[in-house]
């Protein structure tokens, strides 16, 4: 995604390039439109995948008006004009060549989703989940230090997650306006608080005061922005840690199970087949 006001309107954004590759760019974007009183144009001129981390992320496209925010994400294809509303967010922005786009399209099979075979359809809004949050985690906070195919895995890895939640069930009803407005802060420290400590035993008493919530409510909400308790969330985060390490490290299975956050390796297998449909083992062999 590029915006045409990058340059009339620097104080405005901050857009940094964190990593290029052969076939992607990742972009973090930065902006703060609260204090004007018009629409912003922008230009999008390539497929791209955006997630917002913070704020809201109000953008008008054709007859469609999109309001995001944390734990959503926007699918886009290339070559067309939006319109940002007055807002402020943060997001990451994935863009993508147009022979990866091409190739994806062939390679996944999604010529004839109802999406990608619609040339009526620009924007695709969705909602993230708690693997795609842990490897969105990974790619922002390893962007500066890690190899070109660590994290040329690490981003194919989130495209195919995010490609596979498309279906017909888009993202439609949109959170009440108080509930998004007072809690979207919440949601951020809490996704944010999981994703980096998963490790560890963590309890509902810790991540709500984390949020500065009590637990009761921390617990309503957190499942009416995420679709998720935060049991599920963070049980999900633990393995797709534990599903990168068996398919990207030589680590032992034993050492998994506790690198990922279970205490317990029976539990842990159980856990891993019921999600998997197959033991940590038999996916190591594969």
């Amino acid at each position: 995604m590029k915006n045409s006001t990058e340059i009339a309107f620097g104080e405005k954004i901050r857009s940094d390039y964190l990593f290029s590759s052969d076939f992607y760019e990742i972009k973090n974007w930065a902006f703060d439109f609260s204090g004007e009183h018009k629409l912003t144009k922008g230009y999008n001129d390539c497929f791209c995948i955006v997630l917002v981390r913070n704020g809201s992320f109000h953008i008008d496209l054709a007859s469609r008006s999109f309001n995001m925010h944390t734990g959503h994400i926007i699918v886009e294809k290339a070559d067309y004009e939006y319109q940002m509303r007055p807002t402020t967010g943060e997001c990451s922005i994935f863009n993508f060549t147009t022979a990866f786009y091409e190739q994806m399209l062939a390679d996944c099979n999604l010529q004839k989703s109802f999406y990608f075979s619609n040339s009526n359809i620009l924007s695709l809004l969705l909602n993230s989940s708690p693997e795609i949050d842990y490897l969105h985690h990974q790619i922002m906070s390893d962007a500066s230090t890690v190899g070109k195919l660590e994290m040329d895995t690490l981003v194919l890895s989130l495209v195919q997650q995010i490609t596979g939640c498309i279906s017909n069930n888009v993202l439609e009803v949109e959170l009440p306006h108080l509930l998004r407005k007072n809690h979207i802060g919440t949601i951020e420290r809490a996704r944010d608080y999981m994703n980096k400590r998963f490790m560890e035993d963590i309890s509902l008493r810790e991540l709500a005061t984390h949020c500065y919530v009590s637990p009761f409510h921390f617990s309503r909400i957190f499942k009416r922005f995420t679709s998720y308790s935060p049991h599920q969330y963070l049980l999900n985060v633990r393995l797709k840690h534990a599903e990168m390490l068996l398919r990207n490290t030589d680590m032992a299975v034993s050492d998994i199970c506790f690198t990922s956050g279970f205490n317990s390796h029976d539990h842990f297998a159980a856990i891993f087949r019921q999600k998997f449909s197959q033991s940590p083992s038999q996916m190591r062999k594969k």
